[in-house]
Formats: structure tokens, C-alpha cells, sequence
């Protein structure tokens, strides 16, 4: 299983542009106009789920189920805030810090 907050550093370590958390896929890190799969793992929609939930509140996992989309700022002591854009497709959620 993957953990943010290792998958946020490594996102600010790297300097790259952002992280895509899909079902059936390990996460990818974009930069510099390229993707790559991590090494590891696929999610499965659950373990995206659970990602996303490690970052958004009660409030912004409801608007995801009522709208189908959500975006917002998360931000942690000692970090620079990250966009977190999310979205349901079919029955998963996809997802995206930057």
C-alpha cells in the first residue's frame, strides 16, 4: 500500500508537477512533460479512495459524492499546499495533486 505522505515528499523532492492516483494503476508522477508509473503496485478503487480520504475532510468527500467532482487546498506544517483535483469515473475515483 502506498502512503501520502512518502508520495507527497517524494512529489516536492523530485520537483515535479503532480501526482495521478487512478484504479488499476500505481500512482504516476508527471514532470517536465512525462509520465511515470512508480514502481509498485496497482491501486485498487479502494486505495485511491483511502488516499484521497487522508487528505480531504468529511465536508469535501461529500461534495465529491453529490457533484462527482472536488477540488481544493491541502496543506500540512512544514509544507507548501497542494491542489487536489478529484473526480468519479464509473464507479472510481480519479485524482490529482499538484
Amino acid at each position: 500500500m502506498y502512503h501520502m505522505d512518502h508520495l507527497l515528499t517524494m512529489l516536492t523532492t523530485e520537483k515535479a508537477k503532480e501526482l495521478v492516483f487512478r484504479a488499476g494503476s500505481p500512482p504516476v508522477i508527471v514532470s517536465d512533460r512525462e509520465q511515470h508509473s512508480l514502481q509498485g503496485p496497482p491501486t485498487a478503487g479502494e486505495d485511491v479512495m483511502q488516499l484521497l480520504r487522508s487528505l480531504a475532510t468529511s465536508r469535501q468527500m461529500r461534495q465529491l459524492r453529490e457533484r462527482g467532482t472536488v477540488e481544493f487546498v491541502y496543506t500540512t506544517r512544514g509544507r507548501c499546499p497542494f491542489m487536489v483535483r478529484a473526480k468519479m469515473e464509473d464507479e472510481n475515483v480519479v485524482f490529482h495533486v499538484s
